[in-house]
């Protein structure tokens, strides 16, 4: 066999291994969520007839001596954890055991521990991430002495943001951000009457000239705010890109080092110590959180394109893509997926538990159980319009 032909079959071999990863990290993460509704269901003495992951035809079985299955199943969309008379119409006399027939504040909890179980996974998923790679905040790793914020900024300092304005990857204000909005806001053109030097870029000629900036620090533990330098780059003369014109003397971007001197300043990722970990995992879970429900109002309110959505399919392909460009990204992805599980299984939509919750809500309500037949229709019909869904959104996704 050519060597050409045995490294098409290890790159094949590979990206099979990762996409098995993703699976297996998606159908993690449906076992937890089944596990948090199976752990409710066992504190609450409901009965369970069968936890599955996955659906469609079952590859695996197992039956226990009290009459609990726990099965793997062919399609990874989901899961589900099935109690007894769970689609029955409410009847103690005939089974006092039945879903339907326990408490409603019981069946809340039940509902609910599924995306309580996602978040709790993501709360530790989160403190990962913080304590072995971090995510938002941005530390100085090197000045060397030629810099020109050599008197300003300390290797180890920790920027966490700019003019009192926070790094808040909620609202995608990163250190990036911040320091463009900043400086294109307050200093739009080019001073002509000040120094500047005159930088190639890709090609096209730039003015750098340096301008003042504010950073709000961590140093030693403590905050404190620096005053630094920026270098701000103008278009040296008339240019366009992708149909926009660019005018000689307008802003076009930053750097914190000169563009003759790469090395003077570098910086990393700050990674979170131990402690630190512990104590901002539960805010960082809850800021993912909330940013999810943003997204969703923008795509309610038509501000986010639909093309922004995935399926499971499309999420097996990011998490083996990411995946395969670095284990960091896993680690950012792990948080994110139980998060967006939690949440999207909190809303009211049909089949899924916050939907289910609703029908409890109400039936607790009205001191009267909603006719098992409609939840029945609108589960059955809203399950197929989700599948339909997110099969829509994996077939977009793959043409775009």
């Amino acid at each position: 066999m050519k060597m050409s032909n045995l490294l098409s079959v290890s790159s094949v071999m590979t990206n099979i291994g990762f996409i098995i990863l993703a699976i297996v990290v998606l159908l993690f993460m449906v076992l937890i969520h089944e596990l948090g509704h199976y752990t409710a269901g066992k504190m609450l003495k409901f009965k369970i007839n069968e936890f599955s992951v996955g659906f469609g035809p079952k590859i695996l079985q197992k039956k226990k001596k009290n009459g609990e299955i726990f099965s793997l199943r062919a399609i990874p969309l989901g899961g589900y954890c099935a109690f007894d008379g769970e689609d029955a119409d409410a009847d103690g006399k005939q089974n006092p055991t039945a879903f339907n027939n326990q408490k409603p504040w019981k069946r809340l909890i039940v509902l609910f521990f599924g995306a309580f179980f996602n978040f709790l996974s993501a709360i530790i998923f989160s403190f990962v991430l913080l304590f072995a790679n971090g995510y938002d905040l941005v530390q100085v790793k090197s000045v060397d002495n030629t810099s020109i914020n050599y008197s300003f900024l300390q290797a180890g300092d920790v920027l966490t943001g700019v003019d009192g304005h926070k790094i808040d990857f909620v609202h995608d204000d990163s250190l990036s951000v911040l320091i463009k909005d900043y400086t294109i806001k307050t200093y739009p053109k080019i001073d002509a009457d000040g120094e500047f030097v005159q930088v190639t870029i890709n090609g096209k000629a730039y003015n750098q000239q340096l301008k003042d900036i504010t950073f709000d620090i961590k140093r030693a533990g403590k905050k404190q705010s620096v005053d630094a330098k920026v270098y701000a780059l103008y278009a040296a003369q008339d240019f366009t890109t992708n149909g926009n014109t660019t005018k000689a003397g307008e802003y076009v971007g930053w750097s914190l080092v000169d563009t003759s001197n790469e090395g003077e300043l570098t910086l990393d990722t700050y990674r979170y110590s131990f402690g630190e970990a512990i104590l901002n995992s539960v805010p960082f879970s809850f800021k993912w959180a909330y940013k999810m429900l943003i997204i969703i109002g923008r795509l309610f309110t038509g501000r986010l394109d639909i093309t922004a959505l995935g399926g499971p399919v499309t999420t097996v392909k990011m998490i083996a893509n990411y995946s395969r460009a670095s284990i960091n990204y896993l680690l950012v992805l792990l948080p994110l997926i139980a998060v967006n599980l939690a949440v999207f299984n909190l809303l009211p939509i049909p089949a899924l538990d916050g939907c289910q919750m609703l029908f409890v809500l109400i039936e607790w309500i009205r001191k009267k159980p909603i006719n098992q037949k409609v939840i029945n229709a609108i589960n059955n019909v809203g399950l197929i319009v989700l599948f339909g869904f997110v099969i829509i959104v994996d077939i977009i996704q793959f043409i775009i």
